[in-house]
């Protein structure tokens, strides 16, 4: 996990604090992160190619399917 403090702090300008607390949220709601982002309509705004390719992770196939 200290890569992604490290990539959170210098591309995205946060301080290492909050950084670790966006780690550890996002590791508490692993399980659950897939689904937010399959609800919000995200995928549907990504070329298909990344439509595809986020398919299996968000626990669905293809834009297609």
């Amino acid at each position: 996990m200290e890569e992604m403090i490290s990539k959170l702090t210098e591309k995205v300008g946060i301080d290492r604090a909050t950084a670790e607390k966006v780690v550890e949220f996002v590791k508490e709601h692993m399980d659950e992160i897939p689904g937010w982002i399959a609800k919000s309509g995200l995928t549907e705004k990504l070329p298909e190619g990344v439509q595809s390719a986020l398919g299996g992770f968000l626990g669905g196939g293809s834009a297609g399917e």
